[in-house]
């Protein structure tokens, strides 16, 4: 490309045409048929600027990117509107006082703007998405249900406007006003398929500017005509070379833009997973019926607004609707992963046994209710450790799991059994005294002192050495009694193998 029509100059130039242009057709006055052959000279430069940009910023992308098919879709659109320029420019040269000269709406050039549309509306709508979830699918056809509902609203009642009024100058061309809607739908459909899906083909410039473009093309045509039946040409004029202007900078932007050989999504980095667009078509269709109420009063354009409005705030319930099944949902796997990290983090992996964390949690809990006396043991497994040596770690943690099945079947059914850790237990006793508490010290002591069988026909025998206290008086701190159940125990250990003993916590 040539550096001179890639550097800044020409988007400053445009703009300065653009900006003395108004003034003349706005300010000024005179030279009707000056003014009008001026601006579709500018309208037809700035169309084959774009076509022109539209090819080169297609050429320096990959053969593989799928953004390279869009802007070459974009460069062919470009130059079909620009045959239709080119068409209008001579209708204005022969007849520059003549309706579809001032107006714009000259057969060839709408019939332009319908094949162009077309055409880069049917790229769009093959462009490449993501795949998705079936919820993710419902809810993005929902979202496009929204858009393209918009739309059709917007397009019926363009229809409507201009066949109602008879003093219309495209009035009476009734194959240029049908098409309107069909263009609009299909161009909303294609659009909104791409913004929802989060995978754009073109940088911000056009994403932005392309639209407003768009939008402001639609509302000279729509309203043109009545423009130039009020002696007010200039206004039509200005948005007409406004618009293509705006298509001329997106897409010298897009070629200048660093990203443009890239193959962006727009949600990279990702700010929300959800979009505004279909809330802006409810927004829009809202504001249709309230202008229309104001300035045309209850007709049948109402009703149009009215069946638009509440057909896509149907959609939009629906749409939330399956949000908050999917927020159920979400709040349902939240719940179940917290409880399972919970287990997680409170459970001894190897025996199923409550851990040091979960035994002192509910001890705390325990002492803190202050409604009976609370008493522990404390377990060590004696020669557990020549077990390990002589047979290996996983016999040890068959020793380990026979031990725990062991003391549960011990312990009552309200008392907690957990694993301090290696090859130290413990049992927390709520509302028993210290005879209580001996006949399950016991019961361990017994249960722990038979023989385990191991993988292979082995037999190995490990005792167990308890120690337990219970809580005295006033005095009910975890610390303490742990303390006085680690010195009984050892005092049992080092009395004699396979025994308990048992010490209130000290007052």
């Amino acid at each position: 490309m040539s550096r001179r029509l890639a550097s800044r100059a020409v988007p400053a130039t445009g703009i300065a045409v653009a900006v003395g242009l108004s003034g003349w057709f706005n300010l000024v006055g005179g030279g009707l048929r000056f003014q009008v052959i001026s601006c579709w000279l500018a309208v037809t430069v700035f169309t084959c600027l774009l076509s022109y940009y539209a090819f080169w910023a297609s050429r320096q992308m990959a053969p593989t990117n799928s953004q390279r098919r869009f802007w070459s879709a974009m460069a062919v659109a470009a130059a079909v509107f620009a045959i239709g320029d080119w068409a209008q420019l001579v209708t204005a040269i022969a007849g520059p006082l003549s309706v579809p000269a001032l107006t714009g709406t000259g057969i060839a050039r709408t019939a332009a703007l319908v094949i162009g549309c077309a055409w880069l509306a049917a790229v769009l709508l093959t462009y490449p998405i993501p795949h998705r979830s079936a919820r993710e699918r419902l809810c993005y056809h929902l979202d496009l249900a929204t858009v393209v509902t918009g739309a059709a609203a917007y397009g019926v009642y363009w229809t409507l406007a201009t066949t109602a009024d008879d003093r219309s100058p495209i009035a009476h061309d009734l194959a240029t006003v049908l098409t309107g809607p069909v263009v609009v739908i299909l161009t909303a459909f294609a659009m909104g398929r791409l913004y929802l899906s989060k995978v754009v083909p073109f940088s911000w410039h056009i994403g932005i500017l392309g639209p407003i473009a768009a939008v402001v093309e639609a509302v000279a045509r729509v309203v043109g005509p009545e423009w130039v039946a009020a002696g007010h040409p200039g206004i039509n004029f200005t948005m007409t070379a406004g618009s293509h202007l705006l298509l001329m900078i997106a897409g010298w932007a897009q070629y200048r833009s660093a990203g443009a050989g890239s193959d962006r999504r727009r949600d990279e980095p990702r700010r929300r997973s959800f979009s505004l667009l279909p809330y802006l078509a409810l927004w829009l269709t809202f504001a249709l019926l309230v202008v229309t109420l104001v300035s045309k009063g209850f007709d049948l354009r109402v009703w149009i607004a009215v069946a638009g409005l509440a057909a896509i705030t149907g959609v939009v319930v629906a749409r939330q609707l399956v949000s908050f099944v999917a927020n159920e949902e979400l709040l349902a796997e939240r719940d179940g992963l917290t409880a399972r990290l919970r287990e997680m983090a409170f459970t001894d992996s190897l025996t199923g046994l409550a851990n040091r964390a979960q035994f002192l949690e509910n001890l705390d809990a325990a002492l803190h209710r202050r409604d009976g006396e609370v008493g522990v043991l404390l377990i060590d497994l004696d020669d557990f450790k020549p077990v390990n040596d002589t047979y290996g770690h996983a016999a040890g943690d068959t020793v380990l799991v026979e031990t725990a099945e062991r003391l549960r079947r011990t312990a009552r059914p309200a008392d907690m059994v957990a694993r301090l850790g290696g090859d130290e237990f413990a049992i927390l006793i709520e509302d028993a005294g210290l005879d209580d508490i001996a006949t399950v010290a016991d019961r361990v002591v017994r249960a722990l002192g038979r023989p385990c069988e191991l993988a292979g026909g082995a037999v190995a025998t490990v005792r167990a050495s308890v120690g337990g206290a219970v809580t005295t008086g006033a005095n009910r701190d975890a610390s303490t009694l742990l303390h006085t159940a680690d010195e009984a125990m050892y005092t049992a250990k080092s009395s004699g193998k396979g025994s308990f003993r048992l010490a209130g916590a000290a007052a």
